[in-house]
């Protein structure tokens, strides 16, 4: 009896940024933690027919940083940290995809990561979660949905980490935590969002 494919179709297809969570989750003031997002981002997996071979691409804006405190998230976009005004993108580019790994349809994707203008390898526990039509646009758009996470370190992009803080440890710990919701669909969402005024 053959099995149901899973996952998305081959071809190409498209990161849906209204309906995708980037998150990052980083030590702050030495014991405390705070949970960011990047709002705008754009991405493209291509899907081969032997899914080993697919490539994923993903950009987001470092200017859309944002942990719901205007000062603090004005202080990421400084040259202290991401220093956006000289490296305005976030950039992940796929180097391969090994199946397996922890839960149902897993899988690693291994990348490339460039923060601050500095590139490091990465590699994401990544999982198919499931499809379902768009919701506004049953007839014409269907979605894959995915769930990735990964640890990556400042100084390997040469970020800043605020300094030293007067009870120990720096401002920004070294390890960050990233946690990925993304929704992939088949259509281009460029038409749509330049529509209802998203800037993306």
């Amino acid at each position: 009896m053959e099995s149901t494919p899973v996952g998305p179709a081959p071809g190409l297809w498209h990161l849906d940024p209204l309906h995708s969570s980037l998150i990052f989750v980083a030590h702050y003031l030495r014991f405390g933690r705070v949970q960011g997002t990047f709002g705008r981002a754009r991405g493209r997996v291509l899907v081969a027919e032997d899914p080993t071979a697919s490539k994923v691409e993903v950009v987001m804006d470092a200017a859309s940083v944002n942990t719901g405190v205007g000062a603090r998230d004005a202080h990421l976009r400084s040259a202290d940290f991401l220093d956006v005004e000289n490296h305005p993108e976030l950039r992940f580019t796929s180097s391969g995809v090994e199946p397996g790994g922890r839960g149902h349809h897993a899988f690693r994707l291994h990348g490339d990561l460039t923060v601050h203008g500095t590139t490091a390898p990465v590699a994401l526990d990544a999982q198919w979660v499931g499809e379902a039509p768009d919701y506004a646009f049953p007839g014409d758009v269907y979605g894959q949905f995915f769930s990735a996470s990964t640890r990556i370190r400042l100084s390997d992009h040469k970020v800043g980490d605020g300094g030293e803080v007067p009870w120990g440890g720096r401002l920004v710990g070294d390890e960050v935590d990233i946690v990925l919701e993304v929704r992939l669909q088949d259509r281009d969402p460029a038409p749509f969002l330049k529509q209802i005024g998203h800037d993306s």
